[in-house]
């Protein structure tokens, strides 16, 4: 999913000593944005703590939620922002973006699509003010709806984001991903074409248009998908996935049993291939290593699901593409 505005700053890592007291806080707030730009959420939530226990303002509290968001803890990011919208002497889009991630990221889809609702209502992307963030915010709306499985709203969201951006390819994935959930799949297939056009390096883009031209029982078609995929990014396991599973309905269980393999060493945890591994070992007469590979699904299967199980019609998290320039 697309994810919270990056933080614009610059310079060197600073130093892991600790900071004083005396610091001011646009120094304060300099030393959690350049530990986020190097990509330690970790220091940057400690970085962001001293600011707001030393200036409890919105802007404290908003980049430490965005940076507890960017460490996986998004519970505390809603939190924090929570205290940041409350103390904001006005609505802010990017505040709202956040919250609305971080929401979604912590199981509450209807909260965030709420949030992200009235934000789009305020900034559309006809609002020359607010054009950087208008497209993300109907992005994640989209997929927020998305991931309440509410299809429908999904697509209509995404087809205001495509129409305001029609050269960026997020839309047009989401759009496809709509479209997929709704069993429309000729136009699924056609916006995950387009998205492949405008950003051929993504693995995730071209895995997603590989799956519905499957399910199109276009097999070729979505063999080159996959394997272009391969190409671009030796080792992804979605594509290795497909292409097992592709070889295990035109009968080669060897094929397809590399396939898993290959997937697995490069994610040991991953479910479909796990299972889908021990199809083949089975059509391969290798029922010993088959019942010792179900025995590790059911295992990463059980581990995986929250406490009491996966609700019925819950959806499992989803890959989020690489995010090209916006």
């Amino acid at each position: 999913m697309p994810t919270a505005g990056a933080t614009p700053t610059a310079g060197l890592i600073p130093p892991a000593a600790p900071i004083a007291a005396a610091q001011s806080p646009e120094e304060l707030l300099r030393t959690g944005q350049r530990w986020l730009d190097a990509g330690n959420s970790a220091a940057a939530v400690r970085s962001f703590r001293r600011l707001v226990e030393a200036f409890p303002d919105s802007r404290a509290h908003y980049y430490l939620g965005v940076a507890l968001l960017r460490d996986g803890r998004p519970a505390e990011a809603v939190d924090s922002l929570r205290r940041a919208e409350a103390l904001a002497p006005a609505e802010n889009p990017a505040l709202s973006l956040s919250l609305g991630t971080a929401l979604l990221r912590s199981g509450d889809p209807e909260n965030a699509v709420s949030v992200l609702r009235e934000a789009v209502d305020r900034h559309p992307p006809s609002n020359s003010h607010a054009d950087s963030l208008a497209v993300p915010l109907l992005l994640q709306l989209g997929y927020a709806h998305y991931s309440r499985l509410d299809g429908e709203s999904a697509r209509s969201v995404l087809l205001e984001a495509r129409a305001a951006a029609p050269e960026n390819p997020l839309p047009h994935f989401y759009l496809g991903l709509a479209e997929a959930a709704l069993g429309r799949l000729l136009p699924a297939a056609a916006a995950f074409r387009e998205a492949v056009r405008l950003d051929p390096g993504n693995p995730e883009v071209r895995v997603a248009l590989g799956r519905t031209l499957s399910r199109l029982d276009r097999s070729e078609e979505a063999r080159r998908e996959y394997e272009a995929a391969i190409q671009g990014a030796p080792g992804w396991p979605a594509a290795l996935v497909g292409l097992g599973m592709l070889d295990l309905r035109e009968g080669d269980p060897e094929a397809a049993a590399a396939s898993f393999e290959n997937a697995l060493r490069e994610a040991p945890r991953h479910r479909q291939a796990l299972y889908n591994l021990a199809a083949a070992l089975s059509l391969l007469g290798q029922d010993e290593k088959a019942a010792e590979v179900r025995r590790r699904f059911h295992t990463v299967a059980g581990e995986d699901a929250p406490e009491g199980g996966r609700r019925a019609g819950q959806p499992r998290a989803r890959p989020t593409p690489r995010r090209p320039e916006q």
